[in-house]
């Protein structure tokens, strides 16, 4: 994506005036009448304003063209309006569509001449607007008033989305390209699930008593079926369309979960095929921020959260003399209890060999994703059925999206297989509609869905937030991906071994890549100890107690945090920086090498030294970034400040190798 994203740059650069003509003409098609509900008006300007960021196309230079672009096809379009006036009933596409045009004109006699300013905002109209106006006999400079302000307040409306899109995309790509396309991917997850879970309500409820229609119909065929088809169809029970849900769920899940299990018995090693891919694919999206949030994500399953939020709502509903109610509850987590243990030995599956304190426990099913699906599951059921059919979605929506963001956590953290958390989603949704529907049928709920919500989110964001102050930090230890070390002898990586070290900064995938121009075998405090004197002082690193200093574009370089930059998943060890007279600065960062030199162990780190300057973003926004073509220049700084304090070798053009006093009898 950076790739194509700068050589967009690189050609707006080079046609500035098609670029505008490129904006003006945009706009003008997302203000025209018919044209504008075809045209991505929307993610066209996102676009623009991406590269109005990217300092591509002057901030006013885009504003008067999209400017002068939407007031020219509200203009036009009012003149259409004008000119054929009802005639516009008799053509296309408002024959086939005349609904279009009836919601335009109702939307105009609602809000009279202010409705010119309003719709070009909404968008089921914002095509038709002018065009009804015209039609209307709307006063002409009553028109182009609103016109003309509406417009002005609409492009930089449409453009700031794009600009802080942008914005953000420039500055991650200083610090972490893998964490932009993790949150994208979560971001997309979380959509997916709440627009799923409220798409398939919507699917099944209004064919619902159809469904209940054929059930019946099947009941009187099959004789030996009549009394489970008449305890789920039950045409007088009120709730029979919740149940009709919850037994379709039940049978696609049931479905789903007997592919998955015949996919895991016919797998013979997870790590290949499918199963290795995704593991292989988001354990390279790891980076240390992230690994925060997905500790946060799997913790809605640890038992610090699931017990207590599981004791409240029993009581609660106990507190309510609900027994039924709690008879059921009860047996949602019991199934968990059981199933998971019996499961997981019953397949012997091992995990993924990621994290080092999962060695030696099972894999499938996963026992978080199962609890998260039948906790949250069924507790959407309890609350869905107090609250009104229109807005039932929502808590199945909202369970949906915590599960899933669980089942990512699972994945992510590389403690499970895809098929494990695929199979627990599908059993665990069975037995949440098999719960759900023994429910509907045999409880009388609760009749208020608030309470319920209340007791179950304060209990849930309380125990959250209580696991995170007390036990976040030693999850996050033992989530941490086990290091694989390996041993070189000394003599061995001065001579030749350090050619076969990592010699780009490894942020994602095959992206174009930052050197790593040093090799340093012995502690860090010590190398920083030898640096002091050349004027290199520990660094002011980015994080939430500064982060407000990026947004003070007056602050000079020197007083800017160092961004973090992340090399196989992992963020420096040592930052060291040493300012210049010209107000650019140099960087020294260190990653731990994987490697310990032997016969000492001495720890190998890799490092890189560049020289920043600093950059800001459309006058908001300002933050050290790094100059390329000084590399080497930023590189023979370090070894004129490291000649004669530790000793060093230059064994390639970009390559500096340093070690410790001692560490070789007789250094080249």
């Amino acid at each position: 994506m950076e790739t194509y994203f700068h050589a967009i740059l690189a050609w707006v650069a080079l046609h500035p005036w098609f670029s505008g003509g490129i904006v003006f003409l945009v706009a003008m098609a997302e203000s025209l009448a018919i044209v504008g509900m075809l045209v991505p008006g929307v993610a066209i300007m996102f676009g623009i304003g991406a590269l109005v960021a990217a300092d591509a196309i002057p901030f006013w230079w885009a504003m008067g063209w999209a400017v002068a672009g939407a007031v020219a096809g509200d203009g036009f379009s009012f003149w259409l309006g004008r000119h054929y006036r009802h005639r516009l009933t008799t053509i296309w596409p408002f024959t086939r569509h005349p609904g279009t045009l009836e919601r335009g004109i109702a939307f105009f006699r609602r809000y009279g001449g202010k409705s010119v300013a309003i719709g070009r905002f909404f968008g089921p109209v914002r095509a038709v607007i002018p065009l009804v106006a015209g039609m209307m006999a709307m006063n002409p400079w009553r028109f182009v008033v609103a016109n003309v302000l509406s417009a002005l307040a609409w492009a930089p409306a449409y453009l700031l989305p794009g600009m802080v899109f942008g914005a953000s995309l420039e500055l991650a790509s200083e610090v972490a390209v893998r964490l932009v396309a993790l949150l994208l991917l979560l971001l997309l997850v979380l959509w997916l699930a709440g627009w799923l879970g409220h798409r398939v309500f919507l699917f099944l409820q209004p064919h619902s008593h159809a469904l209940v229609q054929r059930l019946l119909r099947w009941g009187r065929d099959h004789p030996r079926a009549r009394a489970i088809t008449l305890a789920l169809a039950d045409p007088d029970h009120p709730e029979t369309r919740g149940m009709i849900l919850l037994a379709s769920l039940l049978l696609l899940a049931t479905g789903l979960f007997s592919l998955v299990l015949g996919w895991v018995l016919g797998v013979g090693r997870h790590h290949q095929g499918v199963d290795g891919a995704v593991l292989d694919g988001l354990q390279a999206l790891r980076t240390p921020w992230a690994d925060h949030l997905m500790v946060v994500f799997t913790g809605l399953a640890d038992l610090e959260v699931i017990l207590p939020l599981f004791l409240v709502v029993l009581g609660y509903l106990l507190w309510r003399r609900q027994r039924p109610g709690a008879l059921h509850w009860l047996a949602a987590g019991a199934f968990c209890l059981v199933a998971v243990p019996l499961l997981k030995h019953g397949f012997g599956i091992s995990r993924p060999g990621v994290v080092a304190g999962t060695a030696g426990s099972y894999a499938f099913p996963s026992g978080h994703t199962l609890w998260a699906v039948v906790i949250y599951g069924y507790l959407s059921v309890m609350v869905a059925r107090a609250t009104p059919s229109r807005w039932r979605w929502l808590p199945y929506s909202l369970a949906a999206m915590l599960v899933l963001a669980v089942a990512l956590s699972r994945l992510y953290l590389g403690v499970h297989w895809l098929s494990d958390v695929l199979g627990s989603l599908t059993l665990g949704l069975a037995w949440v509609a098999a719960l759900g529907i023994a429910y509907y049928r045999h409880c009388d709920g609760e009749r208020r869905a608030l309470p319920l919500s209340l007791v179950a989110g304060t209990t849930l964001a309380a125990a959250v937030l209580l696991q995170g102050l007390t036990l976040h930090q030693q999850k996050l230890a033992f989530y941490t991906p086990r290091p694989e070390v390996t041993q070189m002898p000394a003599s061995v990586w001065w001579q030749q071994g350090w050619s076969s070290l990592p010699r780009l900064r490894d942020d994602l995938w095959n992206r174009r890549q930052q050197p790593l121009q040093l090799q340093y075998a012995g502690s860090p405090e010590a190398l920083a100890g030898q640096l002091a004197a050349a004027g290199w002082k520990q660094a002011e690193r980015l994080g939430w107690h500064n982060l407000l200093k990026l947004l003070t574009p007056s602050l000079p370089l020197q007083q800017l945090p160092v961004l973090p930059h992340v090399h196989d998943g992992s963020h420096e060890r040592l930052v060291l920086v040493r300012p210049l007279q010209d107000g650019t600065r140099l960087v020294l960062r260190l990653w731990a090498g994987g490697v310990r030199l032997t016969p000492d162990g001495v720890p190998l780190w890799l490092g890189r030294v560049a020289q920043e300057r600093k950059k800001g973003i459309l006058g908001m926004v300002a933050y050290p970034t790094a100059i390329p073509a000084a590399d080497p220049l930023a590189l023979q700084w370090l070894q004129r400040d490291l000649t004669g304090r530790l000793p060093l070798r230059r064994v390639a053009d970009g390559l500096l190798l340093v070690h410790r006093p001692g560490l070789l009898t007789a250094p080249d």
